[in-house]
Protein backbone atom coordinates (compact mmCIF):
# COMPACT_ATOMS: atom_id res chain seq x y z
CA UNK A 1 0.00 0.00 0.00
CA UNK A 2 2.66 2.24 -0.09
CA UNK A 3 4.17 2.12 -3.28
CA UNK A 4 4.21 5.42 -5.22
CA UNK A 5 1.88 6.34 -8.43
CA UNK A 6 2.10 9.22 -11.01
CA UNK A 7 0.07 11.28 -8.29
CA UNK A 8 2.77 11.07 -6.14
CA UNK A 9 0.72 9.12 -3.64
CA UNK A 10 0.26 5.91 -3.48
CA UNK A 11 -1.93 4.75 -6.26
CA UNK A 12 -3.68 1.41 -3.95
CA UNK A 13 -5.91 3.94 -1.94
CA UNK A 14 -9.40 3.32 -3.04
CA UNK A 15 -11.90 6.15 -2.43
CA UNK A 16 -13.74 4.04 0.52
CA UNK A 17 -17.53 5.33 -0.48
CA UNK A 18 -17.12 4.14 -3.94
CA UNK A 19 -15.70 1.00 -2.67
CA UNK A 20 -18.60 0.31 -1.09
CA UNK A 21 -21.07 1.33 -3.14
CA UNK A 22 -19.30 -0.87 -5.90
CA UNK A 23 -19.71 -4.17 -3.41
CA UNK A 24 -23.13 -3.16 -2.22
CA UNK A 25 -24.17 -3.19 -5.59
CA UNK A 26 -22.83 -6.74 -5.94
CA UNK A 27 -23.56 -7.76 -2.87
CA UNK A 28 -27.21 -7.02 -3.70
CA UNK A 29 -27.49 -9.62 -6.25
CA UNK A 30 -27.41 -11.94 -3.12
CA UNK A 31 -31.16 -10.97 -2.76
CA UNK A 32 -32.21 -13.48 -5.35
CA UNK A 33 -31.54 -16.02 -2.87
CA UNK A 34 -34.80 -14.90 -0.98
CA UNK A 35 -36.91 -13.72 -4.05
CA UNK A 36 -35.96 -16.25 -6.58
CA UNK A 37 -34.40 -16.03 -10.00
CA UNK A 38 -36.21 -16.40 -13.18
CA UNK A 39 -35.16 -17.33 -16.60
CA UNK A 40 -36.06 -13.99 -17.86
CA UNK A 41 -33.46 -12.75 -14.79
CA UNK A 42 -31.47 -14.55 -15.93
CA UNK A 43 -31.30 -13.92 -19.61
CA UNK A 44 -31.82 -10.42 -18.84
CA UNK A 45 -28.46 -10.71 -16.53
CA UNK A 46 -26.38 -11.86 -19.43
CA UNK A 47 -27.93 -9.63 -22.19
CA UNK A 48 -26.91 -6.56 -20.02
CA UNK A 49 -23.62 -7.59 -19.12
CA UNK A 50 -22.65 -8.51 -22.92
CA UNK A 51 -24.49 -5.23 -24.23
CA UNK A 52 -22.96 -3.26 -21.49
CA UNK A 53 -19.05 -4.79 -22.34
CA UNK A 54 -19.71 -4.77 -25.92
CA UNK A 55 -19.93 -0.68 -24.96
CA UNK A 56 -16.35 -0.83 -23.01
CA UNK A 57 -14.75 -2.75 -25.33
CA UNK A 58 -15.96 -1.69 -28.69
CA UNK A 59 -17.04 1.85 -27.77
CA UNK A 60 -14.72 3.15 -24.68
CA UNK A 61 -11.37 0.94 -25.42
CA UNK A 62 -11.29 0.44 -29.29
CA UNK A 63 -13.18 3.15 -30.71
CA UNK A 64 -12.41 6.83 -28.18
CA UNK A 65 -9.08 5.37 -26.77
CA UNK A 66 -7.68 3.91 -29.92
CA UNK A 67 -9.88 5.24 -32.20
CA UNK A 68 -9.38 1.67 -34.27
CA UNK A 69 -12.21 2.48 -36.69
CA UNK A 70 -14.61 5.29 -37.52
CA UNK A 71 -18.53 5.79 -37.30
CA UNK A 72 -21.24 8.04 -37.05
CA UNK A 73 -21.58 11.06 -34.52
CA UNK A 74 -25.26 9.40 -33.51
CA UNK A 75 -23.17 5.97 -33.11
CA UNK A 76 -20.63 7.34 -31.32
CA UNK A 77 -23.14 8.95 -28.84
CA UNK A 78 -24.48 5.15 -28.48
CA UNK A 79 -21.39 3.71 -27.97
CA UNK A 80 -20.28 6.23 -25.19
CA UNK A 81 -24.35 5.62 -23.71
CA UNK A 82 -23.21 2.03 -23.13
CA UNK A 83 -19.60 2.60 -22.22
CA UNK A 84 -20.79 4.73 -19.37
CA UNK A 85 -23.96 2.84 -18.67
CA UNK A 86 -21.24 0.46 -17.48
CA UNK A 87 -20.21 2.78 -14.64
CA UNK A 88 -16.71 2.79 -15.47
CA UNK A 89 -17.08 6.89 -15.60
CA UNK A 90 -16.94 8.88 -18.48
CA UNK A 91 -15.92 8.48 -22.20
CA UNK A 92 -13.53 11.31 -22.50
CA UNK A 93 -11.81 10.01 -18.66
CA UNK A 94 -11.56 6.55 -19.43
CA UNK A 95 -9.97 7.06 -23.40
CA UNK A 96 -7.80 9.73 -22.19
CA UNK A 97 -6.11 7.33 -19.09
CA UNK A 98 -6.23 4.39 -21.43
CA UNK A 99 -4.31 6.57 -23.63
CA UNK A 100 -1.83 7.49 -20.66
CA UNK A 101 -1.40 4.08 -19.54
CA UNK A 102 -0.09 2.86 -23.24
CA UNK A 103 1.88 5.72 -23.52
CA UNK A 104 3.38 4.62 -20.35
CA UNK A 105 3.05 0.65 -19.60
CA UNK A 106 4.41 -1.23 -16.91
CA UNK A 107 6.27 2.05 -15.76
CA UNK A 108 5.66 3.89 -12.31
CA UNK A 109 3.76 6.46 -14.87
CA UNK A 110 1.44 4.00 -16.01
CA UNK A 111 -2.54 4.42 -14.14
CA UNK A 112 -3.28 0.68 -13.99
CA UNK A 113 -0.97 -1.89 -15.31
CA UNK A 114 -1.63 -5.51 -13.89
CA UNK A 115 2.27 -6.13 -14.17
CA UNK A 116 3.19 -3.51 -11.78
CA UNK A 117 0.16 -3.35 -9.38
CA UNK A 118 -2.18 -6.27 -9.58
CA UNK A 119 -5.32 -7.93 -12.04
CA UNK A 120 -7.54 -6.39 -9.16
CA UNK A 121 -6.00 -2.97 -9.29
CA UNK A 122 -5.74 -2.95 -13.93
CA UNK A 123 -9.02 -3.51 -13.77
CA UNK A 124 -11.39 -2.38 -11.13
CA UNK A 125 -9.15 -0.43 -8.09
CA UNK A 126 -7.50 2.46 -10.32
CA UNK A 127 -11.26 2.93 -11.61
CA UNK A 128 -12.38 3.51 -7.46
CA UNK A 129 -9.28 5.39 -6.66
CA UNK A 130 -9.32 9.44 -6.06
CA UNK A 131 -5.81 9.37 -7.60
CA UNK A 132 -7.56 9.46 -11.07
CA UNK A 133 -10.52 11.29 -10.89
CA UNK A 134 -9.38 14.17 -13.42
CA UNK A 135 -9.92 13.83 -17.24
CA UNK A 136 -6.63 14.15 -19.13
CA UNK A 137 -7.83 16.67 -22.42
CA UNK A 138 -3.92 16.80 -23.49
CA UNK A 139 -4.65 13.30 -24.78
CA UNK A 140 -8.05 13.45 -25.90
CA UNK A 141 -8.53 16.75 -28.05
CA UNK A 142 -10.29 14.75 -30.74
CA UNK A 143 -13.04 13.88 -28.56
CA UNK A 144 -13.54 17.42 -26.85
CA UNK A 145 -15.40 18.69 -29.78
CA UNK A 146 -17.87 16.80 -29.57
CA UNK A 147 -20.40 18.24 -26.81
CA UNK A 148 -22.80 15.65 -26.27
CA UNK A 149 -19.10 13.52 -25.06
CA UNK A 150 -18.55 16.29 -23.31
CA UNK A 151 -21.87 16.01 -21.52
CA UNK A 152 -21.64 12.36 -21.01
CA UNK A 153 -18.46 12.50 -19.48
CA UNK A 154 -19.37 15.24 -16.56
CA UNK A 155 -22.66 13.27 -16.22
CA UNK A 156 -21.43 10.21 -16.34
CA UNK A 157 -23.74 8.62 -13.17
CA UNK A 158 -27.41 8.94 -15.86
CA UNK A 159 -26.63 6.22 -17.89
CA UNK A 160 -25.99 3.59 -14.84
CA UNK A 161 -29.49 5.48 -13.16
CA UNK A 162 -31.41 5.56 -15.89
CA UNK A 163 -30.64 1.75 -16.71
CA UNK A 164 -31.61 0.70 -13.60
CA UNK A 165 -35.10 2.88 -12.92
CA UNK A 166 -35.49 1.54 -16.55
CA UNK A 167 -34.77 -2.46 -15.42
CA UNK A 168 -36.87 -1.35 -11.89
CA UNK A 169 -40.25 -0.40 -14.36
CA UNK A 170 -39.67 -3.40 -16.77
CA UNK A 171 -39.11 -5.80 -13.83
CA UNK A 172 -42.36 -3.84 -12.57
CA UNK A 173 -44.29 -4.48 -16.12
CA UNK A 174 -43.02 -8.28 -16.29
CA UNK A 175 -44.26 -9.07 -12.64
CA UNK A 176 -48.00 -7.27 -13.94
CA UNK A 177 -47.63 -9.09 -16.95
CA UNK A 178 -47.28 -12.69 -15.50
Amino acid sequence: MTKKGATGSSNKFVNGIKQWVFFGVHAMCLAALWTGISWIAVITCLALYYIRMFGITAGYHRYFSHRSYKTSRAFQFFLAWLGASAAQKGPIWWAGHHRHHHQHSDTEEDVHSPIKESIWWAHVGWVLSPHFVKDRPELVKDLLKFPEIKFLDKYNLIPPIALAVFMYYFGVYLENFN
